[in-house]
């Protein structure tokens, strides 16, 4: 059997890795768009702080490749798929053909199509290829905005300062992280990073971006504007599913798979950031991993269905832990324990004795407790106890 796996990431070595385990004679080739061997994408944020290497972020090296036959073609692009005939075709000529497939394209950082967007000092931040451009950039500048106050947006105000930048985060909703924290949970960690440095400017949705001087202007809908000398926006996702698409794939938002991660195509599956299940693009690295895997097994001739993977995130800014678990909406049937000591903050939200979300700030240590717990649906006799 021959598998062909388009997409280099967590979702794409964990389908490899999964049906490497079990098919110990199959042929494996992985295409991917970037010139790297696998690595850490979250870790991105790191090296854009300067605290590691670009070479310290790779997760499995040449050797990996080599001793499980996994044939990694870089960088390459594939044109288009086939899936009656069973092949693709590269961008520059050549075609390779498939018994399965699996496509796991990622996603691609959004850009808002405002006026603007395309001027020198606006930037997204996806791959390592875009941090060095924005690090590259930053020399002798001074000041830095940041649209998106989410996990990523944090995270890339808080490297950015770090590099000695005046950074602000720009924010549409009347909080941070409004998928990760409530009302509450989210003014405590904006006072803790306030202290750190960082300055966020909420409520606020910008309209377009010019020139100010030798730096730029970010306009707001409502009038007002702010000077910067560089702009990073961190406004989301969107899946790569123009390849799936042009080939007759069912797509939504992202690639339509069912409970086996295979896609309208019989033995082409999708899997990652690229992939829709049960109406879901989950867009966090560990669901990547969890699709792929399936995906390898499935693809590897197993059946087995996936059963969703659990929301859950974790930030770590300044020295502040924090971390988000489950569903966190208040509701009918929610209860919701607090507990405050020192700068430690948690809420648990329980329905019908079971937990069914956390937040955490400041002491993450009980995250795989929790996470194990939310996952068991173990009825929970005692919540204060947690």
């Amino acid at each position: 059997m021959k598998v062909i796996i388009i997409g280099n990431g967590a979702a794409g070595m964990a389908a490899a890795e999964a049906i490497r385990e079990r098919d110990a004679d199959c042929e494996i080739t992985m295409y991917s768009d970037e010139d790297r061997f696998h690595y850490s994408r979250p870790r991105i944020i790191e090296y854009l702080g300067g605290s590691v290497q670009a070479d310290k972020l790779t997760i499995r090296g040449a050797e990996y490749y080599d001793k499980r036959r996994i044939r990694l073609v870089k960088p390459a692009v594939i044109e288009s798929v086939d899936p009656a005939g069973r092949k693709v075709a590269l961008r520059g000529g050549g075609e390779d053909s498939f018994d399965r497939l699996v496509i796991a394209a990622g996603a691609s950082a959004f850009l808002p199509p405002m006026e603007g967007s395309d001027l020198e000092g606006v930037f997204t931040l996806r791959t390592i290829d875009d941090a060095d451009k924005i690090m590259a950039f930053c020399r002798g500048k001074r000041r830095a905005v940041v649209v998106g106050g989410g996990l990523l947006g944090i995270e890339t105000a808080a490297s950015l300062a770090k590099a000695g930048l005046d950074t602000t985060v720009v924010e549409i909703f009347d909080r941070l992280l409004p998928r990760q924290l409530d009302t509450d949970a989210a003014a405590m960690l904006r006072s803790m990073l306030e202290k750190s440095g960082l300055k966020f400017l909420l409520t606020r949705q910008s309209s377009s971006i010019g020139r100010c001087g030798s730096g730029l202007a970010l306009n707001f809908s409502d009038g007002s504007s702010m000077d910067a000398d560089i702009v990073v926006f961190s406004s989301g996702i969107r899946s790569n599913t123009s390849l799936a698409s042009a080939a007759g794939i069912s797509c939504d938002k992202g690639i339509i798979v069912d409970e086996f991660m295979e896609t309208g195509a019989p033995g082409i599956y999708a899997a990652g950031d690229v992939a829709q299940f049960s109406g879901t693009v989950y867009g966090l690295w560990p669901a990547a991993r969890e699709q792929g895997a399936f995906a390898g097994r499935n693809a590897a001739g197993e059946r087995i269905a996936y059963p969703g993977s659990l929301v859950s995130s974790r930030l770590k800014v300044s020295g502040i832990e924090m971390a988000s678990l489950g569903s966190i909406e208040a509701g009918e049937g929610i209860f919701a324990i607090s507990r405050l000591i020192g700068s430690s903050f948690r809420r648990l939200f329980l329905k019908d004795g079971r937990l069914v979300g956390a937040i955490l700030i400041g002491d993450t240590t009980d995250y795989l407790k929790l996470q194990k717990l939310l996952k068991s649906g173990e009825i929970v006799d005692d919540p204060g106890s947690l």
